[in-house]
């Protein structure tokens, strides 16, 4: 995936991105895990009216110049959950993204409604979308895509059309390659510095040369040497 852009000033960009999390000072200061840790992020994502939303977690390894992504799920109150997982050490940058999506509102919509009419014109507007979906889509997915859609046009029965068109396993497979060319942008790249599985229980030291002398002189790096098998013996036993 290509590194997310801002888009430019555009009205039907709708969906608007706040308060993620984690996040230290705004982003002004990295977050710390260790290898192998999750990273669940959140954010408040919404938009204007009762349209659908899609949200994705963008995330990738400083050495990577791609993005990769994990999807989001709402949670409750405009708030939204992702999860990635930090695997080589370093620092990750994440951020977020979120559109209005114009199939999950199509498909919303059109299990509701119950006029003739209406579900035979929603049917077509259903297959344009799911066309586009197919156009993103490759191999199987497209074929099967691409035919989901041929039956929406066709069918002529009221109540196949409704289950035609409500069928899961395809709305799971179309809402896989959502139109994103509207998408929001989070303009904040959130960093997340990862250490050692050590980081996270081990002891630090620090030893100050110039206090090392016993005689109250100014310490030099001989008398460190004396005090160096101290802190590899651990801290003193205490009854």
């Amino acid at each position: 995936m290509a590194a997310p852009q801002l888009p430019s000033i555009d009205g039907r960009v709708r969906a608007i991105i706040e308060a993620i999390t984690p996040s230290v000072d705004g982003g002004r200061f990295p977050i710390k895990r260790v290898i192998g840790d999750q990273v669940v992020v959140e954010a408040d994502c919404f938009t204007d009216g009762h349209d659908e939303l899609g949200c994705l977690v963008l995330h990738r390894h400083a050495d990577e110049k791609r993005w990769s992504a994990s999807p989001m799920e709402r949670i409750g109150n405009d708030r939204w959950r992702g999860v990635f997982t930090v695997e080589k050490l370093g620092s990750y940058r994440y951020t977020v993204t979120a559109w209005v999506d114009a199939f999950l509102s199509w498909r919303h919509d059109f299990e509701r409604r119950v006029d003739a009419e209406d579900l035979r014109v929603a049917a077509r507007v259903g297959a344009d979308l799911i066309d586009g979906a197919a156009e993103r889509a490759r191999g199987e997915a497209r074929r099967r895509l691409a035919e989901w859609s041929q039956r929406l046009r066709a069918e002529e029965d009221i109540t196949a059309l409704k289950a035609i068109g409500v069928e899961e396993t395809l709305a799971t497979l179309a809402a896989r390659y959502p139109d994103r060319s509207l998408e929001s942008v989070y303009p904040t790249e959130l960093i997340v510095t990862v250490d050692r599985e050590r980081a996270r229980y081990s002891t630090w030291y620090e030893l100050f040369p110039r206090s090392c002398n016993p005689t109250g002189a100014h310490g030099t790096f001989l008398d460190c040497e004396e005090r160096l098998p101290l802190p590899a013996a651990g801290p003193p036993h205490r009854p």
